[in-house]
């Protein structure tokens, strides 16, 4: 069946015009969106428009476009950025569907596409029991093939998009990025951050060596970057600070007294916030400096493999933890976060009292999430764009055109 498509803003990389393509290859209209110089760069050759209007006539410019050319698919990448949230309501007067990219929800060589929403807005079940149900009707899970991802084509993609906001910013006068900083003081940061990077290493090398020496039962707090849509619109949290502040007063009032707290910053923190500061002085308030140990690197899947429970807010590294059998507590909402999974008698009696997830409904819940939102691919390079390209269209072809009535 003919479909119409209306493409928003995807990532800064080909792979939304590479999609674009391919679906118009196979017979659909495809139209793309341009909200910044950085889409135009990547809009490819074929039929798009520019937004250059206010945020505030997003809605009103959408259910117009959407009637226009009779839309019956939208995509876009990050469901809760600010130039998309209108579009889900637009939609659902129209019928049309809203197809969702996101990063993997398992890593690497995945990335997800979901209807409706991706993470704390995905339609995935919370139900552990509607999982085990499913588990005779579901493919065991692909491995996947690896894509040779680089983090080096990932940040030319990036600095080339923000650079070509910089370029046509007359053209788009009304554009606010979701990023909360601009793009070369972020790089800025990590410039800083990979100079100091063999320091880190190092240092996050002894502090474990020391930890494993001394046997002591340790929990393990992976960070967020502060500005992910995890932390800013699926958390009671105003940022990574308040988490850690909750975390760390109440690991020092119920967890024994034996018990270690490592906080493993995230690989891809620009060092604007000085989280490593903020929890040597909050550990010294509270009177646990000598069980609190902060790094900023680290072998994630051996400090995995020995820790005594991870807390976190709901990272994609709460999918590794359970894939490593660890006792997990996830203090946002997260597709994971479920009797069986996830600790949910709160997080003051998740230090004494939490067990390991369940396997068997671990090994149901994993299946099912890749083989129904996952695509074996990435956005960034060249066999890691064909990967997704030809799996997306698969899935987008495959989907039923049915439209959920809840729009958050």
């Amino acid at each position: 069946m003919r479909r119409s498509f209306l493409v928003l803003q995807g990532t800064a990389s080909p792979f939304f015009s590479r999609l674009a393509d391919a679906l118009r290859s196979r017979g659909h209209r495809v139209r793309r969106v341009n909200f910044c110089g950085g889409d135009l760069v990547y809009a490819g050759n074929g039929m798009s428009c520019d937004y250059t209007g206010p945020a505030g006539e997003l809605a009103r410019w959408y259910a117009d476009a959407l009637r226009a050319d009779s839309v019956t698919d939208v995509i876009l990448f990050g469901d809760c950025r600010t130039i998309h949230r209108p579009v889900h309501f637009a939609a659902r007067d129209q019928g049309a569907a809203v197809h969702v990219f996101e990063e993997g929800y398992v890593r690497p060589h995945w990335l997800t596409l979901e209807r409706y929403g991706v993470n704390g807005r995905s339609l995935l079940p919370r139900d552990p029991a509607w999982y085990l149900s499913q588990r005779d009707s579901t493919p065991p899970r692909d491995l996947g093939r690896a894509t040779g991802y680089k983090l080096s084509v990932r940040a030319f993609h990036d600095i080339r998009y923000r650079a070509a906001n910089t370029l046509h910013q007359a053209r788009f006068p009304n554009y606010r990025s979701h990023r909360p900083r601009n793009g070369f003081v972020e790089y800025a940061g990590l410039a800083a951050r990979a100079i100091r990077q063999p320091l880190y290493d190092r240092e996050a090398e002894r502090v474990t060596r020391r930890l494993f020496a001394s046997k002591r039962p340790y929990y393990l707090l992976p960070l967020q970057v502060n500005a992910d849509a995890q932390i800013v619109h699926h958390s009671p949290f105003e940022g990574v600070r308040e988490s850690i502040d909750v975390v760390l007063r109440s690991f020092a009032l119920n967890a024994s007294a034996g018990h270690d707290l490592v906080v493993k910053n995230h690989p891809l923190d620009t060092g604007h916030f000085d989280y490593r500061g903020h929890v040597g002085r909050l550990s010294r308030e509270l009177g646990i400096a000598d069980r609190v140990m902060f790094i900023d690197a680290g072998h994630l899947p051996t400090l995995l493999d020995h820790t005594r429970g991870v807390v976190l807010v709901n990272s994609t590294t709460g999918m590794s933890a359970l894939y490593h059998h660890c006792p997990l507590v996830a203090l946002g909402t997260a597709i994971y976060d479920m009797p069986g999974l996830t600790w949910q008698g709160g997080l003051d009696t998740f230090w004494r009292h939490a067990g390991p997830p369940d396997e068997r409904l671990f090994q149901a819940f994993l299946d099912y999430v890749i083989y129904h939102t996952q695509i074996n691919g990435d956005f960034y390079t060249r066999k890691g764009i064909d990967m997704a390209v030809a799996g997306s269209v698969r899935r987008l072809e495959a989907t039923r055109m049915e439209v959920s009535d809840a729009v958050t």
